[in-house]
């Protein structure tokens, strides 16, 4: 049986890792698709785990080659869905998560509308501003550029089928995991 595709996007700091790493817990049918971007690591992650990190020469070859669903300049840096990785665990019948920023998901629910789409948000505006500045990886420069774009993202959660505030993850895992069970397979 053919599996379900999740977009799973929302705001910068807003704590979409911790709870797709909570869900896949959960539920082993959950997979995320590992994405490609031409950022530099943060501390502590790995590549092919947390990202594919290339260089900007490769990413743009396989812009070219047509190796990605979708491919967006998020925050001054690249990042794409490989379409191969997509389309593998979907045929396995994986509930297939693409965690993808607000801009690439908007085009991959053209492209997919069949696909489930889930908005991640913050309990409140102020609460997004503390988790981004707690995390310590960005200068204010970064930083206030994050939290500008997160306002822009925000206001986009109505084009999502399923909007989740992530305020309590087990609270907000639940919900998640009601969302699929919910759709045909």
């Amino acid at each position: 049986m053919r599996g379900l595709l999740v977009i799973f996007s929302g705001p910068s700091g807003v704590g979409k890792d911790t709870l797709l790493e909570a869900w896949t817990a959960r539920n082993p049918l959950v997979q995320r698709v590992v994405a490609y971007t031409t950022r530099a690591p943060r501390p502590g992650e790995q590549d092919g785990v947390d990202y594919h990190f290339v260089s900007r020469e490769r990413f743009e070859e396989l812009v070219a080659a047509g190796a990605f669903l979708e491919h967006k300049e998020v925050h001054g840096n690249g990042y794409a869905t490989p379409l191969a990785d997509l389309e593998a665990m979907l045929a396995e019948g994986l509930i297939t998560v693409l965690k993808i920023d607000v801009q690439g998901a908007l085009d991959a629910m053209k492209l997919r509308p069949e696909a489930i789409s889930i908005f991640i948000a913050p309990p409140s505006f102020e609460e997004l501003e503390r988790r981004i500045r707690g995390r310590g990886t960005e200068d204010e420069a970064t930083l206030l550029r994050r939290l500008e774009n997160a306002r822009l993202e925000l206001s986009h959660q109505s084009a999502y089928a399923h909007v989740v505030v992530n305020d309590a993850i087990e609270r907000a895992v639940d919900e998640l995991e009601a969302i699929p069970a919910t759709m045909s397979r």
